[in-house]
């Protein structure tokens, strides 16, 4: 794949590995929203279709290729005492003291990516602040050419907009561009601007929900080099 010059990252379940970096935090922030109360906590695990138990999203949730407005949207309606922008403020803020879990050794990867001459780029559904905050935290902010959140003025996925924002930062052709994601939505988003869908199976979504969407199904974004490669 010598004509691909740059890779735009989705970021949780590809960068991160989903269900080890969110699980958890989302079972403990249904209790906090909870107020402790158990019961509500399920009751609002349920509108996400999180498992408490197992500390795992299903696949069907709006929390795996959503954005933070979509799951305020869906919690909304069991937490009455909230207002919109409460709850909002209130889930960024506790997204940027997550630890994220890292899908394979980050730093070592993207390093290897820069030194081959790769322009690198975040785009998630997450919030922009909270995603600069967690790729800091991990020390890959300012490895990254590009960083846009679906709150960053360019739409969000499966909508092409931070896509062709990154091409715009960059200069480089869309078909130039690798798009790297564990959902459908991120290999849309790629497909509608042009660039070429690589899936990761580090997130919710199996082999047979990606394959038709993407042009090569990764184990992880670990196999990137081997396959920009040729091999």
């Amino acid at each position: 794949m010598s004509e691909i010059r740059g890779l735009l990252f989705d970021k949780d379940g590809t960068l991160f590995d989903f269900q080890a970096t969110w699980g958890g935090w989302a079972s403990d922030l249904m209790l906090e929203l909870g107020e402790g109360d158990e019961t509500l906590a399920e009751q609002l695990a349920q509108r996400i279709h999180l498992n408490r138990a197992e500390r795992q999203f299903a696949p069907e949730s709006v929390a795996i290729a959503g954005t933070v407005d979509d799951a305020v949207a869906a919690l909304l309606p069991g937490l009455p005492h909230l207002d919109y922008d409460r709850l909002l403020q209130w889930i960024v803020a506790s997204s940027e003291r997550i630890a994220p879990a890292p899908a394979v050794p980050l730093l070592p990867l993207l390093e290897r990516l820069r030194a081959d001459g790769m322009v690198l780029g975040v785009a998630t559904n997450d919030a922009e602040s909270a995603a600069r905050v967690q790729l800091g935290g991990v020390g890959a902010l300012s490895i990254f050419d590009f960083v846009a959140g679906a709150d960053s003025g360019f739409g969000a996925k499966p909508g092409p907009g931070q896509c062709l924002a990154f091409c715009a930062a960059t200069g480089l052709r869309p078909d130039q561009v690798a798009m790297i994601g564990d959902s459908t939505h991120d290999l849309h988003a790629g497909r509608a601007a042009g660039m070429v869908p690589v899936a990761v199976l580090t997130g919710p979504a199996g082999h047979e929900d990606l394959a038709p969407f993407a042009s090569v199904v990764l184990p992880d974004i670990g196999h990137l080099p081997g396959w920009l490669a040729g091999g």
